[in-house]
């Protein structure tokens, strides 16, 4: 008997927040949630991430568009890293990354295999995904976050990711 479409998505979302539920196991040892401890677990492994995908892009793409878009992935989420990072000042209580996560390294490492048309169709793609991901935990946080600082900053990064989504998108497809 086939599965109802509503439970289907209902069982498809779960299983796609299983990883962010176990990071957000975490918990703020000044009274936060657990929602603020996995956002910024989440929101730092993320930034990371684009700025590995991006300083690739500057060297595996063939677009200048697309080595454009890069650099600017490079220069805006290393800022929201660093201020990211700052955040963790004052100890609430949150670690630290200083990798991707297992699935942003598993890309990076096909992604660095390679080249031209084909690296740019795979980093078009990547960026609308990552950028999609980020955009609801930032949205999420600004809803269900306790900790006033991190939700001061995904409020004030929010519109930066939606832009940066829309460039993604405007990215040449071949």
């Amino acid at each position: 008997m086939p599965i109802p479409a509503p439970r289907l998505l209902a069982i498809a979302f779960l299983a796609a927040s299983l990883p962010l539920a176990v990071i957000a196991q975490e918990k703020d040892t000044q009274g936060g949630t657990p929602t603020d401890a996995g956002f910024f677990k989440n929101a730092g492994a993320s930034g990371l991430a684009e700025v590995a995908f991006s300083e690739l892009a500057t060297k595996q793409s063939s677009s200048g568009k697309v080595k454009d878009f890069a650099q600017t992935m490079i220069e805006d989420h290393g800022k929201a890293n660093d201020e990211l990072r700052s955040l963790k000042s004052g100890d609430k209580g949150y670690s630290l990354v200083d990798k991707p996560l297992p699935d942003a390294q598993k890309a990076l490492d096909a992604m660095s295999r390679m080249k031209g048309a084909e690296f740019d169709a795979a980093y078009r793609k990547q960026m609308i995904a990552d950028h999609e991901e980020a955009v609801a935990s930032f949205e999420v946080e600004i809803e269900k976050g306790s900790n006033p600082e991190m939700k001061a900053f995904a409020k004030k990064t929010l519109p930066t990711l939606k832009h940066h989504l829309e460039m993604a998108k405007a990215l040449p497809t071949r």
